[in-house]
Order: C-alpha cells, then structure tokens, then sequence
C-alpha cells in the first residue's frame, strides 16, 4: 500500500486521486479512438466525458450516502469524508456511477442528437480501459480488499498481519480480458450496441465473483452488489437475445455524419456506461482515502 505519492509544498497527492484521473484519461482515449473514425469529433467524446464525470462522481456519491445513512447525522455537511457532500475521493460506489454517469452520457447524446449505441459501445470498451487502470489505485490506496486468506499469493497491508485476497489484482486482470475479449469479439459483432450490452454482461460476472471474495464492514454490501450484478447480467443478455434485431446494423468508419449525428430515425439511440471507483478497507489495514 502507498497512499500518498508525493508532495508539491504543503499538498500532498495521494496515489488513488492520480490513477483516478489516469483511468479517466484512459476511458476518454479509447472512447475517442473508438469514435473518432465515426464521425466524433474531440469537443463531442469531451463533451460526454464532462458530463459522464459529474454524473458519475454523484452517482457514486449518492449510492454510499444511502447505504450508510446513520453515519451522516450531521447533515449534508461540506468537507471530509464525513459529511453528505465530500470534497475528497472517498466513500465512492461503482454501481452509482454506472447508473447516473450512464444517464448524464444519455441526456447529453440525445441533446447533441448522436448515435447512442456508438456512444455505448465506445464506452463499454472504455469503462474496462478505465477499470483495470482505477483498480491499480484502488491497491496502492488499500482499498476494495478482500477477505483473509491462506493462499500463496495473498498480501498483507501496513498495520496488519492477516493475508488477505488481492482483488485488486484479480479484478485488473479480469478486466484485461474482457478488454482483449471485447475487441476480438468486435470484428465479428454486426450491430451499433453489441459491444455495450456485452460489456455490461461481462462486468456483471466478473462483480458478481468478486463479491464472493470481497471484504465488506458491512457484511449485507456483498449480497446487494450481486444482486445488482445478476440483474445487469440478466437484462443485458435478454436484449441481447431477443432485443438484439432492434440494433442498427453498423456503418462503416468514415462514412457517418459529423460528431456522429444521428442521420437515421431515433431507434438507433441507446444507452451508455460510464466508470468511478467503489472502495471499502481491508481488515485490520489503515483507513484509506477511498473507504466505504
């Protein structure tokens, strides 16, 4: 675990806030790859990540705050991680920046009038870029752990003896996999969306396995996080199955409107995702920046 990186004068910068932002930088580069050939242009894939970020950022907020709600018998107070409104990268939750990033990205593709399953697919395959570079972070700050274990490969933080599963790690790797898998899949997928709803379902599993060996100060957060994990899985798989013929077949790169406007009617939009970061301490190790 190393926390904090480094100080520039009396600041200090803390290693979980910096691979943050590189994972940002890393969802908004591929999304741009991605896009670009499309007829994206950069103003337009910022645009979505702006929005996406702020959205995000609450999501994940929110989704801590009402799962914690009698730690925050102040009140919605501005500050540490304390209070309701956090000016520090703590107490964040994935699924709430799934959820309300995806909807701001939503909103905003369908003001600027883009071509939503684009969009979403170009931030499937980004969320995974994002994912495994957050979770790089989410080691070094000590956070998102798992629970004991004996295994060889189990890691041990400052302030305490216990090995424990490095999910970090796993997850990264995982994630690697989904990202290479995606892409190969890619090249043989005929739809606008494919990409999105498989990116969707893939996560679902690997959150969904995870929780089996994550650790939780609240021994309920496990049970929930798959329960929300099986319901993405499942709906992603469904409109896969038998939604998948309500997809726009895909255009070749170069050949659709500026900043992928929507040149056909509207059941070409969609639904994107967007990443943040979830956390909770491992036993027995410091409290992080990123805890839950």
């Amino acid at each position: 675990m190393h926390q904090v990186l480094f100080h520039i004068g009396s600041k200090t910068v803390y290693s979980y806030a910096v691979m943050a932002t590189l994972a940002a930088l890393a969802c908004i580069t591929v999304g741009y790859i991605r896009l670009r050939p499309r007829g994206f242009s950069l103003v337009s894939v910022l645009t979505l990540a702006l929005t996406g970020t702020v959205g995000g950022v609450v999501g994940a907020r929110l989704f801590y705050v009402l799962g914690h709600l009698k730690s925050f018998s102040k009140g919605p107070t501005i500050g540490g991680s304390g209070g309701i409104i956090s000016l520090q990268m703590a107490g964040l939750v994935l699924y709430g920046a799934i959820i309300l990033g995806g909807a701001s990205i939503i909103v905003t593709a369908l003001i600027l009038k883009m071509k939503i399953w684009q969009v979403g697919d170009a931030l499937g395959l980004g969320f995974f870029a994002g994912l495994t570079v957050g979770r790089v972070g989410c080691f070094l700050n000590g956070c998102c752990g798992g629970k004991p274990t004996g295994l060889p490969w189990g890691v041990t933080f400052p302030g305490s003896a216990v090995k424990v599963h490095p999910t970090q790690i796993y997850e990264i790797i995982l994630g690697l996999m989904a990202f290479g898998l995606l892409l190969y899949l890619d090249r043989y997928l005929e739809r606008d969306g494919e990409i999105f709803f498989l990116s969707l379902a893939f996560y679902g599993v690997i959150r969904f396995s995870m929780e089996f060996l994550r650790f939780h100060s609240d021994g309920r957060a496990g049970l929930v996080f798959q329960l929300l994990s099986v319901g993405i899985l499942l709906a992603s798989v469904a409109f896969l199955v038998w939604g998948r013929r309500w997809l726009p077949l895909k255009e070749p790169a170069g050949l659709v409107g500026d900043a992928g406007q929507n040149q056909e009617s509207p059941k070409d939009e969609g639904t994107a995702s967007f990443h943040a970061q979830d956390g909770e301490v491992m036993p027995g190790a410091p409290r992080g920046l990123n805890e839950v």
